[in-house]
Parts: C-alpha cells; structure tokens; sequence
C-alpha cells in the first residue's frame, strides 16, 4: 500500500487484509463485485502480483512475495498454483493491464459506488474441467458479455450497423487474444442471452458468419478523430508525404 492509496477508512493491517482477501477471490473466480474504492486500490495490488508471477517463471524467487499479498491457507492452497500455471502464461504478450474495473449501479441503502473487478481476457468458454470434457461456462469477462449483448441488438435492430464504440472496444479485447477463442466465447454467449431473451435458435454455421463479420468489422475499425484532437493543430495524413 502506498503513501497515495486510499485509506478506506481502515488501520493499516485490516486494510491489507481486505485487499489480500478481494485478490485472492478475484484469482479464484475471475471477478469480485466491491465497492468502487476497493476494487481500485485491490486492481493495483492484482496487477502487481501478476507481473509478478510472469516473471517467477524464470525467477522463482518472485513466489514469496506472491505468498505475502495472497491468503494461500486451507481452500487457497491451489491458487498459487492456478496463478502461474493458468493465469499468468495468458499475459505473456500483454505488458501490463491486467485487470479493469466496470461500474455498477450504486448500492442500495447506503447508494455507496459500486464496481466490478475482472481479470481481462479471462476466457468465458473452457474445456477440461468435467469428465466428459464438455464445454464449462466461467465466471467473468463482463465485458465481452456487454459487446456480444449489444452487437445482437444492432443486429435486430438496426440491421447489422454495428455501434462504433462497441467495434473499437472489441478491436481493444482482439489485440492480446487468440480470434477462434474469442469467436468460441462469443457463440456462447450469443447463445446464453437469446435463450434468456425467448428469441429463436439460430444454426450454429450462420451465427459463426455473423460472429466473423463482427469481428472483421472490429478489425477494420479505425479510432474516430475527436474534436480535440482536430483543435490542435496536427494534420492526420492517409499515407507518408512523398520526401521533397
């Protein structure tokens, strides 16, 4: 805990106690619903233990400073484990930004602010975890929930005019993440919330086509100019000046 960080209206060791809990169940289950408060100061220290378990792959004296940030008793004991066997070679290629918090709405009673803590590109399909090696739906990546439900609506309603928001935050999530695994989780999850919605079953082959033309899409998708950035000055070539 830094000088900087917030207090949270705790003694210091109760305070760390508290983020050492929330980031153990965030390696655990993927995402841990807090107030938006400790889900920022639990994202640093989360962020931090899985830079450190990337580099205790060649450097396994970085394992006692992942035991003194995590509760590694009873029930726990297989976390260190799932930390650098499972979660920490997914961020190989990915420098850092390991985890994000989204908002929720405030909490009732007291209307304290509310947020999500997630571990980013967390798969939502998995294999390997029931005997007959079916498919097992995972906890996490909200995200990716929210940019399927959304392309489904423009799909429906507006005819497969995607939003641009919604194109460049998938562009975002496709940048550290294998295409077919995304494809594979999005199937999923198109096929959860048009069950959930009563709409009818789509065949698998043409949503895999819509899915495909959703991610070209993302793909092809280039960051708008905001207006102010137009205000400063710079001129935005399409392509390099001929050398005079």
């Amino acid at each position: 805990m830094t000088a900087l960080g917030r207090r949270l209206s705790r003694t210091k060791p109760h305070r760390e106690a508290m983020l050492r809990n929330l980031v153990t169940s965030l390696l655990e289950h993927g995402s841990v619903v807090s107030t938006h408060e400790k889900c920022m100061e639990a994202a640093k220290l989360a962020d931090r233990v899985v830079h450190w378990a990337k580099k205790a792959q060649h450097s396994p004296e970085y394992l006692s400073l992942i035991q003194a940030q995590l509760f590694m008793s009873g029930n726990n004991s297989h976390i260190l484990k799932k930390l650098c066997g499972e979660i920490a070679p997914r961020y190989t290629e990915r420098p850092g930004g390991y985890t994000r918090v989204l908002h929720l709405e405030p909490r009732l009673g007291d209307r304290a602010r509310q947020s999500i803590l997630e571990l980013v590109d967390t798969p939502v399909v998995t294999y390997g975890k029931r005997p007959d090696n079916e498919a097992t739906i995972e906890r996490g990546n909200i995200k990716l929930w929210l940019l399927g439900k959304s392309a489904l609506h423009d799909e429906v309603e507006k005819g497969g005019e995607y939003n641009v928001k919604t194109l460049i935050n998938l562009k975002k999530m496709l940048k550290f993440r294998d295409r077919e695994a995304v494809t594979t989780d999005l199937l999923a999850i198109r096929s959860i919330l048009r069950k959930d919605a009563g709409m009818a079953p789509v065949d698998e082959a043409e949503d895999k086509i819509l899915v495909n033309n959703f991610l070209d899409k993302a793909d092809a998708t280039a960051k708008p100019i905001t207006k102010r950035k137009s205000l400063t000055g710079y001129k935005f070539e399409e392509s390099r000046p001929a050398s005079a």
